[in-house]
């Protein structure tokens, strides 16, 4: 099989892919509508925010191969990725939505409970509830963290072809500092992606802010959580390529 054959077919299982996440992701959708789980609506609008990254990824990739290098194409490719940057922080962000079943008791005190009386002294809840609620926020967040993988791998790829392995590794480092940094801002200021743009004299204001050793650990703690959960599906991926 030759290098154009074998590119097709990697090209084709990667439509369908993504063709399959989508579909997963339109039913996740209907199911939070109309399963009776509209409390976890923001779900779906950050699920939304979670495949922008992708999409961009997609039309670049899109317009790299029907128009290649063009001096109007690498301004599109150029402003795409500063769009791309902006946003990619709202996938990984979404694990932080675990956050929506503390309100959940999973576990609860055995009222029976005595010293030595065989009884357990936890019960876990068998409120089939609050595990639902736990799957619907699991499968959001893996949906959406999923997307965002893909963005990261596919640009880090488009450095090492441009480039070389260090150059596109020092993307990936750069890119989970800036998340650790926009994930905080996001959770505890509540900043948005498109407030840089409609709001930027805030995001001045909000630097300032997080200008402390607690803001520093807990951004350091997520770009380190971010960059090993890279590297843990870049390994899965390269193990499973062309198997």
């Amino acid at each position: 099989m030759g290098n154009t054959e074998v590119m097709e077919m990697r090209g084709n299982r990667f439509k369908t892919g993504i063709g399959i996440m989508a579909a997963m992701t339109v039913f996740y959708f209907i199911w939070i509508i109309f399963g009776g789980n509209l409390r976890q609506f923001y779900m779906i609008w950050n699920l939304i925010l979670a495949w922008i990254p992708l999409s961009m990824v997609l039309v670049i990739d899109a317009i790299d191969k029907r128009y290649g290098e063009r001096s109007w194409t690498r301004f599109i490719i150029i402003f795409m990725w500063i769009l791309w940057i902006l946003f990619y922080p709202n996938s990984p962000y979404m694990i932080t939505d675990f956050i929506h079943i503390s309100p959940n008791e999973y576990y609860l005190i055995n009222p029976n409970y005595t010293p030595y009386s065989g009884q357990p002294k936890i019960l876990f809840n068998d409120d089939i509830r609050i595990w639902i609620d736990l799957i619907n926020i699991a499968i959001g967040v893996w949906l959406g963290y999923t997307a965002g993988f893909i963005s990261l791998y596919k640009n880090q790829k488009r450095l090492l072809r441009r480039f070389n392995s260090l150059i596109s590794w020092i993307f990936v480092l750069i890119v989970n500092l800036l998340t650790g940094i926009a994930v905080h801002i996001g959770r505890f200021n509540r900043w948005n992606s498109w407030d840089i743009i409609f709001n930027p004299v805030n995001i001045i204001k909000i630097f300032q802010d997080i200008g402390n050793i607690k803001a520093l650990k807990f951004i350091l703690l997520f770009a380190a959580f971010n960059l090993i959960l890279y590297v843990i599906n870049c390994v899965l991926v390269e193990l499973i390529r062309d198997k």
